[in-house]
């Protein structure tokens, strides 16, 4: 997607009813505009910068949250000097009940 990133779940063993990853937008750069059918939730952990939901720009720094709706259209823009923190979560309806699944299974 155009940044510095590293999945973090699941991990091998790991049965988890979302993903997620630690990402990283360097200074001056956007990440690769893209939508899919997940939702995906933005938490901010380091910087400031703008992330782009649909045609709508937001400006989000540490500590906020950023929820991006089903198929919609996004990007993280950073125009600032620093790095851009942020730990991505990500899930659909398969995934959850995948999840569920498997607990009952137990």
């Amino acid at each position: 997607y155009d940044l510095d990133g590293s999945r973090l779940l699941p991990w091998k063993g790991l049965k988890s009813p979302f993903g997620g990853a630690w990402c990283v937008v360097r200074p001056g750069t956007e990440s690769r505009r893209h939508a899919h059918d997940e939702y995906e939730l933005f938490i901010v952990i380091d910087g400031c910068a703008q992330i782009r939901v649909g045609e709508e720009l937001i400006v989000a720094q540490k500590g906020d949250q950023v929820l991006l709706p089903l198929n919609t259209e996004h990007s993280v823009i950073n125009s600032s000097e620093a790095d851009f923190h942020f730990y991505s979560i990500w899930w659909d309806k398969e995934s959850a009940l995948g999840f569920l699944a498997s607990l009952e299974a137990k």
